[in-house]
């Protein structure tokens, strides 16, 4: 059995960023924060990918990942001065940057792309979508101090930019049916705190959970042996497995299983506030694509290439020997089960080492570790992450 290559200081890495304030600068009536910002991009940046013909989900993926990472390295530079000292010191940054992420990624070959992504910027569809993704989401949160305190220095300028920017994007944007409508909706799961009965350091989100299992779960479908579609569809199964706590909020762990009969029931109320609001805004092909990572979000499955029929499996081992092929859509929620648990644990346990714990913390990371530490999975000791921890 061998231990994952995803490392302590990668996983350090992602939480760093729930802790980087944005637009520090400006006088906020909220907080926002990296973390929420990607996991926003991503979510959006997924439904215009939906909208769009010939997207190579692979290079958008891997994309995606090099930008968040990068951005997490220099975040504290601001944009106009991150553009510029891009114009003659382009390659030494991004040495700069693979110098400090190198010792972390490791072992994962996608990211030996990084260093020449950044040297010479594709200017390919991907690159686009990701691009009009990331202005949107800014504008989005921009929005919010705009209308706090316009008057501000600087901030009529930094509108009037986003606003060229998205005009700019149009094309791409418009192509979306009610995005703003959707947006903002996947937006409220920036202001949903998880372990919301505690202080905890740094706080995160729904949003920024989502992303960590998303990230966590794409890069242990390397360590697995997953088929190409089974690696995006642990992103997107990750990104979108809390997407109901849009309507329902989220409810805790002791409440679901401790009341006889609530998770199922629960489960029927997810779907009709789904179907209510959201899906009744998308077109019904892709509320059927989206609807297949929030459903049963934890069941090792497939799609039938013949009747298309989702098919849920017990298994342990049925979904990797028989359907790790691209033509049955596969999805592990064993795996990404566990990458939500790792998410919980490490929110836990990062807190208590920035030394703001409490009985909830302490009692939940160690009740998650002793669940989870004995985690196999295609030979693959995926509890071996826990111990890292200790």
């Amino acid at each position: 059995m061998t231990p994952p290559l995803l490392s302590k200081a990668l996983l350090e890495r992602l939480f760093v960023a729930a802790s980087i304030r944005r637009w520090n600068d400006q006088a906020c009536p909220i907080e926002f924060s990296e973390l929420d910002k990607q996991a926003h991009k991503a979510m959006v940046v997924v439904l215009l990918a939906k909208h769009h013909v010939g997207v190579d989900w692979d290079k958008l993926l891997s994309y995606f990942c090099f930008e968040f990472l990068s951005r997490v390295v220099l975040t504290d530079i601001k944009p106009p001065i991150h553009y510029k000292l891009l114009e003659k010191h382009r390659i030494d940054l991004a040495a700069y940057v693979w110098g400090v992420l190198e010792p972390e990624v490791r072992g994962y070959g996608l990211f030996l792309a990084l260093q020449d992504y950044f040297c010479n910027p594709p200017k390919d569809l991907e690159s686009q979508l990701l691009k009009a993704a990331h202005d949107y989401v800014s504008a989005w949160e921009f929005g919010f101090i705009y209308r706090f305190y316009p008057k501000g220095y600087g901030v009529q300028d930094i509108q009037d930019s986003l606003e060229k920017s998205l005009a700019k994007h149009a094309p791409i944007l418009e192509k979306v049916a009610h995005l703003e409508l959707l947006a903002s909706m996947f937006g409220q799961l920036r202001f949903q705190k998880r372990w919301s009965q505690t202080p905890r350091v740094p706080p995160t989100s729904v949003l920024g959970h989502a992303l960590f299992v998303a990230f966590c779960a794409f890069l242990l479908s390397f360590d697995l042996k997953a088929c190409r579609q089974m690696r995006l569809n642990h992103f997107l199964g990750g990104l979108l497995h809390d997407l109901p706590e849009v309507l329902t909020r989220d409810i805790i762990s002791p409440i679901k299983h401790g009341v006889k009969g609530l998770e199922s029931h629960l489960k029927d109320l997810e779907a009709e506030v789904m179907q209510e609001h959201i899906w009744r805004y998308l077109d019904a092909d892709l509320a059927q694509d989206l609807r297949y990572f929030t459903e049963k979000e934890f069941d090792d499955r497939y799609i039938d290439p013949t009747t298309k029929e989702v098919k849920s499996l017990e298994s342990n081992t049925a979904l990797w020997e028989c359907f790790n092929e691209d033509r049955f859509n596969g999805v592990s929620g064993r795996l990404l089960k566990f990458c939500d648990q790792l998410s919980a644990f490490l929110e836990a346990k990062i807190s208590i080492a920035h030394g703001i714990k409490s009985d909830v913390l302490v009692h939940g990371a160690k009740k998650i570790q002793q669940k989870c530490q004995s985690t196999f999975l295609q030979g693959v000791h995926l509890g071996a992450l826990f111990g890292e921890f200790a």
